[in-house]
């Protein structure tokens, strides 16, 4: 047997998917980050390329100085080139001054030095440049690498973020398929399609759910098959009653016919009279299985009467009838009855009868004659407990009609507070009846 998972909630679930989705995006954001800056370092700041950029941006400085006959402490016009390039920042080394810009300022310093600046950290390339005012020395320092990492930061943060974003997406769609597969389910149990199970391999909420639906369905399944053994039962019972009623209701009534002629001899009469009774037993016994069918599939218990009994009179008087009925038909009743059995009963006494009526017909039906019937009474805690034990006719029919009697002698025993239970072993039928004992008032 497969051991059960163990039940993870939606809200547990949902916090490690985003747990999870949120180290992906990270290790995602760290991946590109490096690699980004990685292509930039080998590629935009390999030194042939380097030298490349710095090689036009001195050729662009040079022609801008020649065409507009810019000083070297012209920090206007030197800050108007610089603006257009705004990757580059430059230091003019001239005669006992220094000219700073970084694409956005230009500013002049004094100096009694004529060595270059370092600019952040980096010492720039050195050029000669023709000024207005003689030929200078210019550094000049290319950074165009940081738009191209802020470039690289934002594309690595837009990545994770996607990646998180679709990771979530995935668990979402994941749920709601989840939801939507339930729901066509349970849909097509509302059409009343009830043989597929109701199946969801979750162990969430969604999977308590299903659950709980397919035990609802297979609750209808029950409840349809008991109501369709109960009609089919019922169209059985109703066709066989209609067929055994009409054969006896038929010989009543025309034997009566013949019984009511006056010159009819008396020995005829009583053989009639003889084979009329014995069809109103049949009726008898048919509208007591009518009685039994109804009780035992209708919806509401049987009325009672309730009254007082002595148990060992009301006992002794219900064996000896039967046992007086059964001796007359060739059985043998072995009838043991406590010598101190003291206490009432409270019952119902035309169920009571009921009961053992259909128990004694029982055996007259199927109980083997030539084997004794073992009637065995006893009391425990307050409990009368009555054991009817036979052997089974092997050529009896061993199967009774809808097993309408017994059904019925536990529904009116359990509607009395007592019990019932049955057993076949090999050729062997126990019925067992209890029922509580009180003191007598």
């Amino acid at each position: 047997m497969a051991k059960k998972q163990k039940f993870r909630s939606l809200t547990v679930k949902l916090l490690a998917m985003l747990l999870v989705s949120a180290v992906a995006a990270g290790i995602i954001y760290c991946a590109c980050n490096f690699l980004g800056r990685e292509l930039v370092d080998q590629v935009w700041r390999a030194p042939a390329q380097s030298e490349n950029r710095l090689n036009t941006h001195i050729a662009s400085l040079r022609k801008f100085v020649e065409e507009n006959s810019v000083s070297s402490t012209d920090a206007a016009s030197i800050g108007q080139w610089n603006r257009g390039h705004m990757d580059v920042r430059l230091t003019v080394n001239g005669r006992n001054t220094i000219l700073n810009t970084d694409g956005a300022t230009a500013e002049i310093t004094l100096s009694d030095s004529g060595l270059s600046l370092r600019l952040d950290d980096h010492t720039g390339y050195q050029f000669p440049v023709n000024f207005s005012d003689g030929t200078y020395t210019v550094s000049i320092y290319d950074h165009s690498e940081t738009r191209l990492y802020n470039a690289v930061n934002i594309a690595s943060i837009v990545i994770s973020a996607a990646v998180f974003l679709l990771l979530m997406v995935l668990y979402e769609r994941h749920v709601t398929l989840s939801i939507l597969r339930l729901s066509r389910q349970v849909r097509q149990v509302s059409r009343g399609d009830l043989q597929k199970r109701i199946h969801s391999p979750a162990q969430d909420e969604i999977g308590q759910l299903a659950e709980d639906v397919e035990t609802m369905r297979l609750g209808i399944l029950d409840k349809l098959r008991r109501e369709e053994d109960a009609w089919k039962a019922n169209s059985d019972l109703i066709t066989a009653i209609s067929h055994d009623v009409r054969t006896p209701l038929t010989a009543l009534m025309g034997y009566l016919d013949i019984l009511s002629d006056p010159e009819l001899p008396p020995e005829i009469q009583r053989t009639y009279l003889e084979v009329c009774r014995n069809n109103a037993t049949r009726l008898k016994d048919l509208t007591n299985e009518l009685f039994g069918f109804s009780l035992v599939f209708g919806n509401q218990g049987p009325e009672q009467n309730i009254e007082q009994f002595d148990a060992a009179m009301l006992l002794e008087q219900i064996f000896l009838e039967a046992g007086e009925e059964l001796t007359g038909q060739g059985f043998t009743v072995d009838l043991q009855l406590p010598q101190d059995l003291w206490g009432a009963l409270l019952v119902d006494l035309g169920h009571l009868r009921r009961v053992f009526d259909n128990l004694f017909s029982n055996l007259r039906k199927y109980a083997d004659p030539s084997i004794p019937v073992i009637i065995r009474v006893s009391v425990a805690e307050n409990q009368l407990a009555i054991t009817m034990t036979n052997a089974i006719l092997t050529s009896a029919n061993r199967v009774e009609s809808n097993k309408i009697g017994l059904k019925t002698c536990e529904k009116l025993l359990l509607a009395m507070g007592g019990g019932f239970r049955q057993s076949r072993a090999a050729d062997t039928f126990t019925a067992e009846v209890s029922l509580p004992l009180y003191s007598v008032k």
